[in-house]
């Protein structure tokens, strides 16, 4: 079993913060010190993944302090923790640590990002950057997308179905429409992704069972799929069940994507104390080649899979997942499976 991660709260930090991250369905190791320079036998006994650092009065010693202990653990992860009101001043200096720069309080999901993002490397920008050219491009692609459909229907009213080759004429009509409807269908996923972004617009219990069989149910092609495992019973998580539909569909689909690149797909749906799991494990030649974290970078997996139409979809389930202030972990594992785990608290 893995252990925790281990974080070190450092700094004149509200309670706030260390609640919250206590409160993440991973449960990690959570300690809060006083001072860098104080207590750093403390911290040194308790050598922890990641440092979340609140500088105070005393920066330059306390940048100092920073750079002993990257010095000394070279894996050592560090945060700059700063206030809406400090975010400016303190970038320059989170960038001279190579730290990354957390804004708190901050949106859902902000906070999980951030501490993925640092523990498994990557300098993409920050999700609201993707989550705001989401909806950018939802609104270019909708008001010509309603034109074109609006004269498609008129066109189609045009003809007669009385006449032979007007009939011919209105399949191919319909056969447009039909290409509109997908371009629809993937504008309405960018809307709900930068809605999911700032969290479940209603909360109600969700039945992720129940989410996972609606989506087996309505596969479009069950011979190349993923196998699907879960226990007996109701699983529910407090959301908003139009956005949880979503993720486990876009979940379920890129699974059963994997698959057809030859890949073996498992997606389990598993009960933690305070959360539930889905996790797929996927593996196969296929999937040698995926560089982490960038799995989760949007588009990264429309790079590695061509010909195949899964689109944002993880991005979709991460962003689901962090706005229910869950989590979205990718690993590549031991024996070069990638495991994939989007955690909901209960």
């Amino acid at each position: 079993m893995e252990r925790p991660v281990r974080i070190a709260v450092v700094g004149a930090t509200d309670d706030r913060l260390v609640g919250e991250l206590r409160r993440l369905p991973l449960a990690p190791e959570v300690r809060p010190l006083g001072s860098l320079l104080e207590d750093s036998e403390a911290l040194a006994r308790f050598q922890p993944d990641l440092l979340l650092v609140v500088f105070g009065s005393a920066a330059d010693e306390e940048v100092g302090a920073v750079r002993l202990l990257q010095k000394l653990w070279p894996a050592l992860g560090v945060v700059v923790v700063a206030a809406a009101d400090r975010e400016l001043a303190l970038a320059p200096l989170a960038q001279c640590l190579g730290a990354r720069l957390l804004v708190h309080p901050g949106p859902p999901g902000q906070l999980a990002a951030t501490l993925e993002q640092v523990l498994h490397g990557g300098d993409r920008p920050r999700p609201e950057v993707f989550v705001d050219l989401a909806h950018g491009l939802a609104d270019e692609i909708n008001n010509p997308l309603m034109f074109a459909s609006g004269h498609l229907q008129l066109l189609r009213a045009s003809f007669d179905p009385g006449v032979e080759r007007e009939r011919e004429r209105i399949a191919q009509v319909d056969a447009v429409a039909a290409g509109l409807d997908r371009v629809r269908a993937a504008v309405d996923r960018l809307r709900l992704l930068s809605q999911a972004a700032a969290g479940p617009r209603r909360r109600e219990p969700v039945d992720l069972a129940a989410l996972v069989t609606q989506a087996i149910a309505s596969r479009a092609n069950a011979s190349a799929a993923a196998t699907v495992a879960m226990p007996p019973g109701p699983h529910e998580v407090p959301g908003d069940l139009e956005q949880l539909r979503a993720m486990v569909t876009a979940l379920l689909r890129f699974a059963d994507e994997v698959a057809t690149l030859g890949a073996n797909a498992h997606l389990v749906l598993d009960v933690l104390p305070n959360a539930r799991r889905l996790r797929l494990r996927a593996s196969g030649p296929a999937l040698a080649a995926w560089q982490l974290p960038r799995t989760f970078e949007p588009f990264y997996p429309q790079r590695a899979m061509r010909g195949h139409a899964h689109g944002i979809g993880l991005f979709l389930a991460q962003t689901v997942a962090l706005g229910h202030r869950g989590q979205a972990v990718v690993r590549r594992q031991p024996d070069g499976a990638l495991q994939f785990d989007f955690v909901l608290p209960i």
